[in-house]
């Protein structure tokens, strides 16, 4: 399994592994709590994404990927 994001602000995608997934959910939750954010640890992919990229940028868990 994997995630597959779309950016349709500019139509790009980009493709992760579960493992890829996880590491860049990581990187999200760290550049949060750096910037002062709280309570980011309980925060899911949907609202880690909205966070960085409001209603531009959408995720699709893909069973082909992984």
């Amino acid at each position: 399994m994997g995630v597959v994001t779309f950016d349709i602000a500019d139509g790009t995608f980009e493709f992760y592994t579960d493992k890829m997934w996880e590491v860049q959910l990581q990187e999200w939750r760290d550049e949060l709590e750096a910037d002062g954010c709280e309570d980011v640890a309980d925060m899911d992919a949907e609202e880690l994404i909205e966070c960085f990229y409001g209603e531009e940028v959408f995720s699709h868990y893909n069973s082909r990927l992984g």
